[in-house]
């Protein structure tokens, strides 16, 4: 099919307009305009049903990538609404939903390492409440991404964070372990390094974080263009300092290309052990086995750990090859597609795993604007645009 069938207007946007001062903590209250699931002659919805959820079976049996805007093989239309608008622009590059809390969106921001964090986004009445870790300048210094885990007995809900830094010159980074526990996070603690759980050091300038299972994450290496996996084995708990079990494994050095300002975000598939990668430079999606290759030889790290090793040929394939994107940013798998920004272009994408565009969205922000998105409790995308910090959900319109 051509592109052009895919070209999707954008309609005008609504607007949740919030203000805040202080610091580290600020808040918003704020209302929102949602535009909701708009009837037609064809699908006989109403505003206060998402996503045409009725009994006709031609809007029950919506198509494959319909997020990004569909109705009976014609051009749809969509409305982009912002649900946050901060105080401040704060270069938001990436956001998720809190799984122990689907209600609870979180924003991180790479301007000044603070997270927002949203409460009913969308709903009249929002609030919001910035933070940022005491210690943040080093466990989450300018972070291009953030990844959900698993919920920890001690700590509760978990989220991995890595900083596109190199430690003021010393290469001492790489990703770090919170809690989503607000009790918890960023407070201080007697140490003086904050309220992260754990970190380990041997990825500078990441670009993107990736959750797998337990506490192990992939992390997007650019300074060494491979992909590491990090496996914190143990935390040591808010503000320690123990990362004697850590185990890191380096797989495809050479293979992938960040570029500078621009994350390239990773995402996993549990059951077919496959990472997909945004890979910025390479203007390509791509997807790693990760059961594939053999352990190899170690190499040199930073700290004493339990065990940092190569491993040799892993395999990596293209997805979609180069000649359809331009700086492929965000990533995420859903509904068995790989939907994607384009950083260069402000577009969305969505292919099917066999990397066959299935439609595309123009969202006419200017180039640059995108880079991290999510979905929501709704089946809706949630993204953020870099230049404003704002936040906001696509609306397809049937």
């Amino acid at each position: 099919m051509s592109l052009s069938k895919f070209l999707i207007p954008v309609l005008p946007l609504g607007l949740l307009l919030g203000a805040c001062s202080g610091e580290p903590d600020d808040s918003g209250p704020g209302t929102s305009t949602d535009t909701g699931c708009k009837a037609d002659a064809d699908c006989a919805g109403t505003p206060d049903t998402p996503l045409c959820e009725v009994a006709s079976a031609e809007c029950a049996a919506l198509p494959p990538g319909h997020q990004l805007g569909w109705k009976d093989g014609s051009p749809g239309t969509v409305a982009l609404v912002v649900i946050n608008e901060p105080d401040k622009v704060r270069d938001a590059v990436d956001l998720a939903f809190n799984p122990s809390n689907p209600a609870q969106l979180w924003v991180l921001n790479r301007k000044d390492d603070s997270v927002i964090i949203i409460d009913d986004p969308g709903l009249p009445g929002v609030k919001w409440v910035r933070k940022r870790d005491p210690a943040a300048s080093h466990f989450m210094n300018r972070p291009p991404a953030m990844a959900f885990g698993v919920v920890l007995p001690e700590w509760g809900q978990t989220f991995g964070v890595c900083g596109d830094g190199d430690n003021g010159g010393d290469d001492f980074m790489g990703p770090a372990l919170f809690t989503a526990n607000l009790d918890i996070f960023a407070k201080q603690t007697p140490g003086g390094l904050g309220s992260h759980l754990d970190m380990l050091h041997s990825t500078t300038f990441c670009r993107g974080i990736a959750h797998v299972e337990a506490s192990i994450y992939f992390a997007f290496n650019s300074n060494k263009r491979s992909l590491d996996r990090y496996d914190f084995v143990v935390d040591h708990g808010p503000g320690n300092d123990d990362h004697a079990d850590g185990r890191i494994l380096r797989y495809v050095p050479g293979a992938v290309l960040g570029v500078d300002g621009i994350p390239s975000h990773l995402v996993h598939d549990p059951e077919g052990k496959q990472l997909y990668i945004a890979d910025t430079g390479n203007k390509r999606i791509a997807r790693l086995d990760t059961s594939s290759g053999v352990l190899g030889p170690a190499f040199a790290g930073p700290e004493p750990i339990k065990e940092r090793r190569m491993v040799n040929d892993a395999v990596l394939v293209d997805v979609v090859p180069p000649g359809t994107l331009e700086a492929p940013s965000g990533i995420e798998l859903h509904d068995d597609l790989i939907f994607v920004t384009d950083h260069a272009t402000s577009r969305f994408y969505a292919f099917d795993l066999a990397g066959q565009q299935i439609r595309h969205l123009d969202t006419g922000l200017p180039p640059g604007s995108l880079a991290g998105f999510t979905f929501g409790p709704d089946d809706k995308i949630y993204f953020t645009d870099i230049l404003t910090s704002r936040v906001y959900r696509i609306d397809p319109l049937f």
